[in-house]
């Protein structure tokens, strides 16, 4: 196929140029904090608004303190994890009109650590408000999010959307760091973290024009970064670092025919996980599992069945948490890739163990993550249909959602470390001994939220 790059378009069939010439948001806005929404939004109450300020008074936000944490660390290092510091979780929702909106992402601490879960307390009656840290400034939705966590760095990074734009908020230092831009946009892509690097993957690729035109797999190396502020003092962005074009899975159809042009093949990633130096991917097409090592910078094929989860499988401990189909319930999974010489193409092995809960199986939706200390959490997120406003658009939008949390505490899974045969004749399973429910309520009187793009991040 040809290698110039065609005219952009979006998801929704409108032409790229418009995204471009949209007007980039300042960097140099003050990150915000948000306070509680005026009472003449409450429940079944309508209003007419409108514009792109934060200055709504229904939705008035106070300037965040400033952080005193020195930006310009060094990069970060490997797998390393500040051990004295235990994982907070955080959560990133898109508001309702991303496209009309030049700050279309807010971040919450959720306020959930592996030390506190243990002794929270049954969820009371009223739901708690989360904090909102601050809003990303970004020219699009469609972005996807991944953490970034080490001894010099804990970081949320979004990648994606079309531009493809890099947008990166410090968790220790509560700033909001602009990172560069992929070489090809890609629509909410997958998106893998490997000790300091960051990978992404289209994951629907297009073979006509971006969003997910080639090249389909990036790379963004973060170990050499700094960051750097504006001249105008307000602002950061990162320097010492780009994303690079990385070699597409091998199974990807590249040299299409003309007439292949007039039906276009569907490829989907279905699941993807990182275990240890490689990412193992499976499509929608009977192509089995693939592996990509990050170090020799190779694909290999490594099975020939797909991986028997949905979607990114999280690390807990010596197994891996994964759907064992959408919003299925929860399996766990001990996956191992291994090879015996450099010559041939590594092994996959992957011993399925169920997850249960009083003999039950247990249902984490759509959304999950990992905390240390044998702790898990699934998250729901859901609109509230009784507080609604009208924008000077016409549109109806939900200004409250629900977040509902639930942690569980596994037992210890170093007997899951046993040799595969012993695993497979034994039959064990992970066993859920105790879990406990958080009720949280996130608002926003100006911009309401999607109820389809959110993330839950423990960094």
């Amino acid at each position: 196929m040809g290698s110039e790059k065609r005219k952009t378009r979006d998801r929704h069939g409108a032409r790229g140029k418009a995204s471009y010439d949209k007007p980039k948001p300042s960097i140099t806005d003050p990150e915000l904090e948000e306070t509680e929404d005026a009472d003449q939004f409450e429940s079944g109450h309508l209003g007419i608004i409108g514009g792109d300020s934060d200055k709504d008074q229904a939705d008035c936000d106070q300037p965040m303190q400033e952080a005193t944490e020195d930006l310009n660390q060094p990069g970060i290092v490997g797998d390393e994890l500040d051990e004295g510091r235990g994982r907070s979780v955080y959560l990133v929702a898109c508001h309702w009109d991303w496209s009309r909106y030049s700050k279309p992402y807010s971040v919450y601490n959720v306020g959930v650590t592996a030390t506190a879960t243990a002794t929270s307390s049954p969820p009371q009656a009223k739901r708690k408000r989360l904090r909102r840290i601050t809003r990303l400034p970004t020219a699009a939705g469609g972005k996807s999010f991944t953490s970034v966590r080490s001894i010099h760095r804990a970081w949320i990074v979004g990648v994606g959307g079309d531009p493809g734009e890099t947008v990166i908020f410090d968790t220790r230092t509560e700033k909001v760091v602009h990172g560069p831009a992929l070489n090809s946009a890609k629509w909410c892509p997958a998106l893998m973290a490997v000790g300091d690097k960051v990978y992404a993957m289209s994951k629907s690729p297009s073979w006509i024009a971006d969003p997910d035109f080639p090249p389909w797999f990036e790379l963004l190396d973060l170990s050499q970064s700094k960051v750097v502020a504006a001249t105008a003092g307000r602002g950061y962005h990162l320097e010492g670092c780009s994303w690079i074009k990385l070699p597409h899975p091998p199974c990807f159809p590249w040299k299409l025919r003309p007439v292949d042009y007039t039906l276009l093949p569907v490829v989907i990633v279905m699941s993807y996980v990182v275990v240890f130096a490689y990412i193992l991917v499976s499509f929608n097409q009977p192509w089995g599992t693939y592996a990509f090592d990050t170090n020799s910078i190779k694909w290999h094929k490594v099975d020939n069945k797909k991986l028997p989860f949905t979607g990114c499988a999280a690390p807990h401990g010596s197994v891996f948490l994964g759907l064992s189909k959408d919003n299925g319930p929860i399996n766990a999974y001990r996956i191992n890739v291994t090879t015996s010489d450099k010559e041939y193409d590594p092994c996959l092995s992957i011993v399925v163990l169920p997850v249960k809960y009083m003999e039950h199986e247990v249902d984490a939706g759509s959304c999950f993550f990992s905390l240390e200390d044998g702790l898990f959490c699934s998250l729901s997120f859901s609109l509230d249909s009784n507080s609604v406003i009208l924008s000077k658009n016409l549109d109806f939008f939900p200004t409250k959602a629900h977040v509902d949390l639930r942690t569980y505490q596994t037992e210890n899974t170093s007997p899951l470390e046993a040799p595969e045969e012993t695993l497979l004749a034994v039959k064990p399973e992970v066993t859920v001994c105790n879990q406990w429910e958080h009720a949280f309520k996130i608002s926003c009187s100006s911009h309401g939220f999607s109820p389809f793009a959110f993330a839950i991040l423990s960094i």
